[in-house]
């Protein structure tokens, strides 16, 4: 949902440049990221809202559009206003239900499944999709997972140990 907003990428580059913590890079990373969560909350009321609220006062508002006109011939601007509220509607909807998808895949993420067949279906699907099948270790192609696994951890291990400087 955050992405449809034109600067949001912008925004989150700039804030997580603003935060200057001083410690471990774990400390930091974890300090930034707390810091980045408040400031993604804070722009997200500002720019969306509540959009489920916004939606029923747009519905309402055509409502009434709909009531006048069945009495009288609504005037060009009335008209106009009820094609631009048909389109914010559109949008609204949009938006909410890209949010009740993403809090779906949370819901699926906290509380589980009752191991059902489409549960196992998309977990097996999840998988095959996120997998690596080869990689270049030590300027060779290699599709042994044990050593695309040992490239791996040995990567991490070196971007989160902490050098000594004297």
């Amino acid at each position: 949902m955050w992405l449809r907003a034109g600067n949001f990428v912008d925004k989150v580059k700039a804030w997580w440049a603003s935060y200057l913590f001083q410690g471990t890079p774990s400390f930091i990373l974890a300090k930034k990221l707390a810091a980045l969560k408040l400031d993604l909350k804070k722009w997200n009321e500002t720019e969306f809202g509540n959009v489920a609220y916004k939606k029923q006062q747009l519905w309402s508002k055509l409502n009434d559009l709909y009531t006048r006109e069945e009495t009288l011939p609504l005037t060009i601007e009335e008209k106009l206003e009820k094609v631009n509220l048909r389109t914010h509607i559109e949008k609204l909807t949009l938006l909410e239900e890209i949010s009740w998808r993403q809090k779906s895949r949370v819901l699926h993420l906290k509380e589980g499944d009752a191991n059902t067949k489409f549960f196992h279906r998309m977990a097996n699907s999840n998988r095959r999709n996120s997998s690596i099948e080869s990689l270049m270790v030590n300027g060779s192609l290699s599709s042994d997972q044990g050593e695309i696994v040992e490239c791996f951890t040995q990567f991490f291990k070196e971007l989160y140990s902490e050098q000594q400087v004297d």
